[in-house]
């Protein structure tokens, strides 16, 4: 008799926990979607990676080579769906690996996959097959995540830039099509921007990850040298070569960071990273988003005062006032009494020039007895000098690094300038320090770090510290702006927690407007999902 009423009760129990669980459905789109809101709406039911990896894929197919001709992709993967349908339903069966688990990345064509040929931004590289997966797109494969295509670089070994011995030509900056996305890591600054994936891995010698991040409004990083294997990606000199990941907001930065990050026996800079690599659960550490009680330094020194510069020092002021707002104590100036632009530009302290011939010839060993050329020195003569930028011409004439008493010197000013900011942020007790990166993006034929003022902020890539790119706002052109965060050395979490920090004080980024949403790229994501 009482089986009724408790039916009745159940069944109204039921109503009010669907109803609940409507009231906490939100609609997300997809340009501004998280991995986190990705993940809430794959584990809900209502999304799947094979479904965002077809959202993406129709993206490139209409504004990659068609409409504004983006011209990123160099290479798509063609088992990208048959992947994430194999994911998707692991996702099903055990549950999801990690929090990359069914996101879609796209990764600059400097780095190896196997399956997928390398171009190196050169046709006379010869697109050489793979053997084996990079160090870093391992972990992304281990972690599930889906690479859906190698997007492009600048011309890495020639002399004609994106001319006739460039696979497909310059990339275009989605935010003005007549200035440059930044380069070398145009292709994944470009896509990422138009979220063609969700997010992308570039590579960093002398600024190429900072560049596209600030050029197409991203969140970039470079964590401190010693935290990502280079193994499989294409050198230009191992004392600065760093893969970095690049988002359109901290959390996902952080996210495929952690998946990225770790040891690895073939790339003996990882032992510098031994008890200090960044993990998957830093994403969830990066705290409540509040910049009280954040002490950070304005390094004054690199704030270019050139008049060319001035409509992004305009922005740059406006984001600081943005900060002391919302609670942060801005210190300003901080000063090293030293020409810093200058000794810790890459004519003073860089030193991969000396190590682009020893270094390619360890990246072409690893490529295999199938490889289009044994060593550096055989490729220059058979493809003929004359194709080659000068770089690796004069690399041929340098002498062992041990027995360069140039690089040496380099060497030697690298690691002070370091040490010096380390002290630094030691000596003023700064969570970090904020600085306008560069200027705006150089037009379209410019060299690619025009006038004087723009062309030496080489701080983070020549010594190797942690330094995180934001979108700092626009000129009245709508050329993005970026800030600069640099920490202390493998202070990288604190860094991160202030960039998130500032990011959720300011909130400067925008989408092009060249690509605008698709029909269908909205979702609904449960937000008490995780």
């Amino acid at each position: 008799m009482n089986a009724c009423p408790l039916l009745l009760r159940l069944i109204a129990l039921l109503v009010l926990t669907c109803a609940a669980s409507k009231a906490h459905a939100a609609a997300v789109d997809l340009s501004n979607a998280t991995i986190a809101d990705l993940q809430a709406a794959m584990d809900g039911g209502t999304l799947s990676s094979e479904k965002l990896v077809k959202m993406y894929l129709a993206r490139i197919d209409a504004y990659d080579k068609q409409g504004p001709k983006i011209n990123s992709v160099i290479t798509a993967n063609p088992k990208a769906l048959e992947e994430a349908r194999l994911l998707d339903a692991e996702r099903r069966a055990k549950g999801r690996r990690s929090p990359m688990h069914g996101i879609p990345v796209v990764i600059k064509d400097l780095i190896d996959m196997e399956g997928l040929p390398t171009t190196a931004g050169f046709k006379p590289f010869g697109s050489p097959m793979p053997e084996r997966d990079a160090g870093v797109v391992a972990r992304l494969r281990e972690a599930g995540a889906v690479i859906i295509a190698k997007v492009a670089t600048v011309n890495w070994f020639g002399a004609d830039g994106f001319g006739e011995t460039h696979p497909i030509g310059a990339t275009e900056n989605p935010y003005n099509e007549d200035y440059q996305p930044g380069g070398s890591s145009n292709g994944v600054g470009a896509a990422i921007a138009c979220w063609f994936a969700t997010v992308g891995v570039g590579t960093d010698t002398g600024g190429s990850v900072q560049n596209p991040s600030a050029f197409c409004s991203l969140a970039g990083m470079v964590a401190t040298q010693g935290l990502l294997t280079r193994t499989g990606i294409v050198p230009r000199g191992p004392t600065q070569d760093r893969a970095g990941p690049m988002a359109r907001n901290v959390y996902d930065m952080t996210v495929l960071l952690g998946c990225m990050a770790g040891w690895d026996p073939e790339d003996l800079d990882t032992y510098q990273g031994i008890g200090r690599f960044p993990k998957m659960e830093w994403a969830e550490q990066l705290g409540s988003g509040s910049l009280r009680g954040r002490r950070i330094g304005v390094l004054r020194e690199m704030v270019s005062t050139a008049p060319e510069d001035a409509p992004a020092k305009a922005v740059f002021e406006s984001f600081l006032s943005d900060m002391v707002k919302a609670g942060a104590q801005v210190m300003d100036p901080i000063l090293t009494g030293i020409d810093l632009r200058r000794q810790s530009s890459s004519a003073f302290s860089g030193v991969a020039e000396f190590e682009v011939i020893s270094a390619g010839n360890v990246y072409l060993s690893r490529l295999g007895p199938n490889r289009p050329y044994k060593t550096m020195e055989e490729m220059i003569a058979k493809v003929g000098p004359e194709k080659f930028s000068e770089r690796y011409i004069k690399g041929l004439t340098y002498p062992p690094a041990d027995k360069n008493p140039e690089f040496e010197a380099r060497y030697r000013s690298r690691k002070s300038i370091r040490d010096l900011i380390d002290s630094l942020i030691v000596r003023h007790d700064l969570d970090a320090l904020v600085l306008l990166y560069r200027s705006t993006p150089p037009k379209n034929g410019e060299p690619s770090s025009p006038g004087p003022a723009s062309s030496l902020n080489n701080l983070t890539s020549t010594t190797g510290l942690p330094g995180i790119i934001l979108p700092g706002g626009y000129t009245s052109q709508n050329l993005p702006v970026g800030i600069q965060l640099v920490g202390k050395s493998f202070d990288d979490l604190k860094l991160l927690q202030v960039a998130y920090g500032v990011e959720q004080a300011t909130r400067r980024r925008k989408p092009p407007e060249s690509t605008p949403a698709l029909p269908g790229e909205t979702f609904e994501r449960t937000l008490s999902s995780k």
